[in-house]
């Protein structure tokens, strides 16, 4: 009975290993619930029954001529006791395989949102550099610009504000 459980959850886990989560990848909670209850029956049964043969009591009583003699073992009935190995080694697998695949879903995001920003980044550099080329005076068109830094007086407007004298550059086109 053992032995043919024991194939059944290897067979099990070697199967549950094609199963993948949300984000495509292994679901690393179904595998690490079989992983620990192999483990666990392996382990924690052996442990268990060795527990078990240690505390076996028996008992004898005498009534009337006739002889009862009954003895008991803590793990032959069967039932989640005789299990508990098995079922304690796959919630502690599940419990460790869906710790790392959380911590490997954050670790995604991260990456993620790294990568989003270095785009961001990339696409306000380009944007920039366009501008600036675009702004930038076509030399091989023949044309010439020069600047003239003119003195500008000052002087009165004709709606009655007063202009302090500056200088002003002027951009000539030939």
């Amino acid at each position: 009975m053992k032995t043919t459980l024991l194939i059944l959850l290897v067979s099990m886990s070697s199967l549950l290993t094609a199963c993948s989560n949300a984000s495509g990848g292994v679901n690393k909670g179904l595998v690490g619930a079989a992983t620990g209850g192999i483990l666990g029956s392996i382990v924690g049964d052996r442990l268990l029954k060795s527990n078990n043969n240690n505390g076996s009591s028996s008992s004898s009583s005498t009534t009337g001529g006739t002889t009862t003699t009954s003895s008991s073992s803590g793990g032959s009935g069967g039932g989640l006791s005789s299990h508990a190995g098995l079922i304690s080694g796959a919630v502690a697998g599940y419990a460790a395989g869906a710790i790392s695949d959380s911590m490997a879903q954050n670790e995604v995001k991260q990456k993620y949102l790294d990568g989003y920003n270095k785009g961001r980044s990339d696409a306000i550099k380009d944007l920039y550099w366009l501008k600036r080329d675009a702004e930038r005076p076509s030399s091989g068109d023949g044309v010439q610009r020069r600047y003239y830094e003119v003195p500008v007086p000052e002087h009165v407007t004709t709606d009655g504000v007063l202009v302090e004298p500056r200088k002003v550059v002027i951009e000539v086109v030939e």
